[in-house]
C-alpha cells in the first residue's frame, strides 16, 4: 500500500508567502566591503554594482540600501571626509554613489544612502575622529574611547557637522531615501569595550554587530560613570545638563535633536527623500533595547514624523512566531504598543531579519517562515534584510524571487504627499506568439523623473492592487517592455496590459489604457531533471528527486508512481511550486538492486494536459528513470544543522 503526505505547516507558510497587496518594500543592507574592494578596475567595481543591482531584481526587491559612510569616513565624493578603508582611502576612479543610484534607477530600484551616524572608529586624518578627536565620546572619568570611537551627540558642532555631511548627500545625489544607522549613543563600557578584541588596522574598527550576551551583562550592569556616556563640555562631574531632569533625558533630546534637524533640512529641499533609522530591534524592553541602553527614541520619532519609515534590526528573533511576539502579539513588549500615532498618520514601519545569522547557524530556511508570520500583522510593509552578503553567500536570490516575493511591488506612499500623477499611454505589439512589446508614453509635461509600473492581467478589468507587476521603470522617457514567454507558462489565456505613473512619493496615476494579447502557447509538462540521473548509482536511504517543466496536478499522481521491483510503501512530496516531486522510500531501497521508476502518462499539469514523458513534445507517454543502489552503505550520518550552533 502506498501512501501519500504532504506538509501541512509548509502549505499553510507558502499560502502565506504571497502578499496580499502590490504594496511592499523589499531590499538588503549592502555593506561596505559588500560592493566596494581597493584592488578593483574601475570596470571591475562598476561590474560589481551591476550584479548587486541585477540580484536585487531577480529577487523582485525594489529598493538597496547602500551603505556610504562608515566609520566617520565616506564611500562617495564627501568635501568633509576621506574615503574609507575598504576602498583603500582613495577615490574609486570614478563617482561610485553616482553610478549605483544611475544602476539602481534604471532597474527601478530605489536607492537608500546608508550612513553610519555617531560611530566614528576611525582616527585616520581626514576621518571625522581623526580631525576632531575631542568630538569623540567619554566615560564618566573624563577617558575618550580608547577604540570603536563613537561621537558624542551631546555636542551640538557634532550634530552640525554630521548634518552638514548628511545633507551634502542629499543635495548632490539623486537618493530615493537617507539611511541612519548608529542613530544613537554608543554601547561601550570601559569593561566591555576591553574584551571585544583588537581595533583594526588605522583604527577603523569592526566590532561585530551585536554584542555577545556576556558583553550585554556587562554594560547593563555598569556603573554609569563606566559608560561613554559624556563628553568634554558634558561630564559627569558637572551634572545633568541644564534644562534636564536626568541624565537619560539629555542623552535621548540630545539624538532626538539631531533626527528632527535633518528631517527639517532634508524636507526643505527634496521632500520625497524618505529617513528611516535603523532602530534597535527591541524599542524599550528586554535587556537589551534602544530606549534606555543607547537612548534611541524610534517610536517618537515615528509619531511625531521627524522620520519616515522605521527599518528595524530585528537580530534577536529567528522563528515566525517570535517576529510576530514582537511586533504584534507580545505587548506591552512589542511595537504595536508604542507606534499608533505614526501608523495612523500612514508611516512606514518594515522589518529586519537578521539573514547573516541565519546563515551562520543554519537555519536559512527560516526567512520563508518569518516572512509569512510577519505579513500577519497588517501594519508591517516590508523588509529589508542584513545583508547583502549572505543572501549572495547563499545564492537565495532567484530562489526568493520564485517563492518569498514572486511577483514585483510597489512601495505605499505615505500620507498625502505629493499629487497624484497623470496616467501614461501603452501601446502593445506582439512579436511572435511568445513575445510581446509593451511600449510606453510617459505623461506630457513631466518636470522630473517618475516611476512607471506594467500590469498584466488574466482578465480585461484591471486592478492595481490583485494584477501583476511585470516591470517598474524609472524616467520620463518613452521606453518599452518585452514580456517574453517560453512555452512553460502555467496561464494559456490572453493577457491584458495597462500602466501606472508613479511620482516619487510612489503616489500613483489612474490606469492607462489597456492592450490585449492573443492566447499563448503552452508546451505539455515534461520531466527536466532528476536526481539520480539515468543510469546513475545511489545509496538506499536518498530519495528521488524529479523536477518537472510545468507546474503539475499533485492529485493526479496519487496512484501513479511505481517502482520495479516493487517499493513498499513510499511518501510523495512537493515543492512550493508544485514543480519538483520528491520521492521517498518509507523503509528504503535495497542494496545492489536495478530500479526502474515509472510515472504514468495520465498525470497532468494544471491545465490537465497529459505528461510528455519521453521528451517529444506530445503529450501521453509514461516517464521511467532507471538507476542502481551500491551495494553497501559506507557513508556515516553527518549533523546539518543545528540551533543554537
Amino acid at each position: 500500500m502506498r501512501r501519500l503526505t504532504g506538509v501541512l505547516l509548509f502549505f499553510l507558510i507558502v499560502q502565506n508567502l504571497i502578499a496580499q497587496t502590490n504594496e511592499e518594500f523589499r531590499a538588503t543592507w549592502v555593506i561596505t566591503w559588500e560592493h566596494i574592494n581597493e584592488d578593483d578596475s574601475i570596470e571591475e567595481s562598476k561590474a560589481r554594482v551591476r550584479e548587486i543591482m541585477d540580484n536585487h531584481v531577480k529577487a523582485n526587491m525594489n529598493a538597496v540600501l547602500w551603505q556610504v559612510r562608515q566609520g566617520g569616513t565616506a564611500y562617495y565624493n564627501s568635501s568633509f571626509e576621506i574615503w574609507g578603508r575598504h576602498a583603500g582611502y582613495k577615490s574609486p576612479g570614478y563617482d561610485q554613489l553616482a553610478y549605483a543610484i544611475e544602476q539602481a534607477h534604471a532597474r527601478g530600484l530605489e536607492l537608500h544612502a546608508w550612513m553610519n551616524v555617531f560611530e566614528s572608529s576611525s582616527t585616520a586624518a581626514g576621518s571625522a575622529a581623526g580631525n576632531n578627536p575631542d568630538w569623540v565620546a567619554r566615560d564618566g572619568y573624563g577617558n575618550p574611547m580608547p577604540k570603536f570611537r563613537a561621537l558624542s551627540p551631546g555636542l551640538p558642532e557634532v550634530r552640525a557637522y554630521l548634518v552638514d555631511v548628511a545633507m551634502e548627500i542629499v543635495r548632490n545625489y539623486d537618493i530615493d531615501g537617507l539611511h541612519l544607522d548608529y542613530i544613537r549613543w554608543n554601547e561601550w563600557s570601559r569593561s566591555n569595550i576591553n574584551s571585544a578584541g583588537k581595533a583594526a588596522a588605522g583604527g577603523e574598527d569592526d566590532p561585530g554587530f551585536i554584542l555577545s550576551d556576556a558583553q550585554i551583562e556587562e554594560l547593563m550592569s555598569a556603573d554609569i560613570r563606566e559608560r561613554y556616556l559624556f563628553d568634554k563640555d558634558h561630564p559627569y562631574s558637572a551634572g545633568v545638563p541644564q534644562g534636564y531632569n536626568s541624565w537619560e533625558d539629555w542623552w535621548r533630546s540630545s539624538v532626538t535633536d539631531f533626527v528632527r534637524t535633518v528631517q527639517d533640512s532634508v524636507k526643505a529641499i527634496k521632500p520625497w527623500v524618505r529617513l528611516s533609522p535603523a532602530a534597535i530591534g527591541r524599542y524599550n524592553w528586554g535587556g537589551w533595547n534602544g530606549y534606555n541602553v543607547v537612548f534611541q527614541d524610534a517610536a517618537l520619532w515615528f509619531n511625531e514624523g521627524y522620520i519616515d519609515q522605521i527599518m528595524g534590526m530585528h537580530y534577536h528573533w529567528f522563528t515566525g512566531d517570535e517576529f510576530y511576539s514582537m511586533l504584534k502579539a507580545g505587548c506591552p513588549s512589542c511595537w504595536e504598543s508604542w507606534i499608533q500615532p505614526g501608523l495612523a498618520a500612514g508611516r512606514l514601519f518594515t522589518v529586519g531579519p537578521y539573514s547573516s545569522e541565519m546563515a551562520r547557524v543554519k537555519i536559512w530556511n527560516r526567512h520563508p517562515d518569518i516572512v509569512a508570520r510577519s505579513r500577519d500583522v497588517p501594519w508591517v510593509d516590508g523588509f529589508q534584510f542584513f545583508s547583502y552578503g549572505a543572501w549572495r553567500d547563499q545564492r537565495y536570490w532567484d530562489e526568493a524571487g520564485r517563492t518569498l516575493f514572486p511577483a514585483k511591488a510597489r512601495v505605499r506612499p505615505i500620507g498625502d504627499r505629493g499629487q497624484t500623477p497623470a496616467a501614461p499611454s501603452l501601446s502593445l505589439e506582439k512579436i511572435d506568439s511568445l513575445n510581446y512589446r509593451i511600449t510606453i508614453e510617459p505623461p506630457a509635461g513631466l518636470a522630473q523623473d517618475h516611476r512607471f509600473a506594467i500590469y498584466r492581467s488574466e482578465d480585461d478589468v484591471p486592478d492595481t492592487q490583485t494584477d501583476e507587476i511585470v516591470h517598474i521603470a524609472f524616467g520620463r522617457e518613452t521606453f518599452s517592455f518585452d514580456d517574453t514567454f517560453d512555452g512553460s507558462q502555467d496561464y494559456n489565456g490572453r493577457y491584458t496590459y495597462f500602466a501606472t505613473t508613479l511620482d516619487r512619493y510612489w503616489n500613483e496615476s489612474a490606469v492607462s489604457g489597456s492592450a490585449q494579447g492573443d492566447p499563448l502557447p503552452s508546451f505539455a509538462p515534461s520531466v527536466v531533471s532528476t536526481q539520480p540521473g539515468s543510469g546513475d548509482s545511489t545509496t538506499v536511504n536518498d530519495a528521488v528527486v524529479l523536477t518537472f517543466l510545468k507546474t503539475m496536478d499533485t492529485a493526479t499522481f496519487s496512484d501513479a508512481v511505481q517502482f520495479s521491483p516493487p517499493v513498499p510503501s513510499i511518501t510523495l512530496e512537493w515543492s512550493a511550486d508544485n514543480k519538483t516531486l520528491t520521492v521517498l522510500p518509507a523503509d528504503g531501497f535495497e542494496f545492489a538492486t536495478e530500479y526502474t521508476l515509472t510515472i504514468a502518462a495520465t498525470v497532468t499539469d494544471i491545465n490537465g494536459v497529459a505528461l510528455d514523458g519521453n521528451g517529444d513534445g506530445i503529450p501521453g507517454d509514461d516517464f521511467s528513470l532507471n538507476f542502481r543502489t551500491i551495494s553497501a552503505d559506507i557513508t556515516g550520518p553527518a549533523l546539518l544543522s543545528s540551533y543554537p550552533a
